[in-house]
């Protein structure tokens, strides 16, 4: 095991090709797609924790933790300042998944006003080994405004000091609302 417990993706990646096809944005800045390997991990650099392949593109897998917390960050350049945009992260649960019935998650989005922006997600409703966007799955959306200098988002569960596990994180997508779809 490494020093630190913690994957950060600024100390890791190491691979240039990954490290530019971590984040993918489209030419008008209506999308960004992000690999999770360009996320950080709490605990993610230990494997009793989480399955993470540094150098490659794809999921990433939570085995157990008591304490999830898994953070983005975006320059705030990549998206349209001003502009109101949706976070979801894309998951599936594993069949042997465990620990989160009553232990709902958090999606965090800091807002360009500096605020926080949240919202619930209840896992144990997923079904097995389908992909599916979270928070989304409740028809709730987490919707912020582009802040100019630093996009922050995050997945969290820290407050039930539970075990959990069986969590894959396919990617995250950003999308930019329409200005008719104002609904938080």
């Amino acid at each position: 095991m490494e020093s630190s417990p913690h994957y950060n993706p600024q100390d890791k990646l190491t691979d240039e090709k990954v490290k530019r096809e971590a984040i993918e944005i489209s030419e008008d800045k209506s999308r960004a797609k992000i690999d999770p390997v360009a996320l950080d991990v709490t605990w993610g650099n230990d494997p009793r924790h989480w399955c993470i392949n540094k150098n490659k593109l794809g999921s990433i897998t939570l085995l157990q933790v008591s304490w999830l917390e898994v953070v983005g960050k975006l320059d705030g350049s990549r998206l349209v300042a001003g502009e109101r945009y949706k976070v979801k992260f894309m998951v599936k649960m594993r069949a042997d998944a465990f620990g989160w019935s009553g232990c709902p998650v958090y999606l965090m989005a800091k807002d360009a006003s500096g605020k926080f922006v949240w919202k619930k997600a209840d896992l144990s409703l997923l079904p097995s080994d389908t992909e599916l966007p979270i928070p989304d799955i409740q028809s709730q959306v987490l919707i912020f405004t582009a802040p100019p200098d630093q996009v922050v988002f995050g997945l969290f569960e820290i407050w039930r000091g539970t075990w959990k596990g069986g969590l894959e994180i396919v990617r995250v997508i950003i999308d930019k609302v329409p200005p008719d779809n104002f609904k938080r």
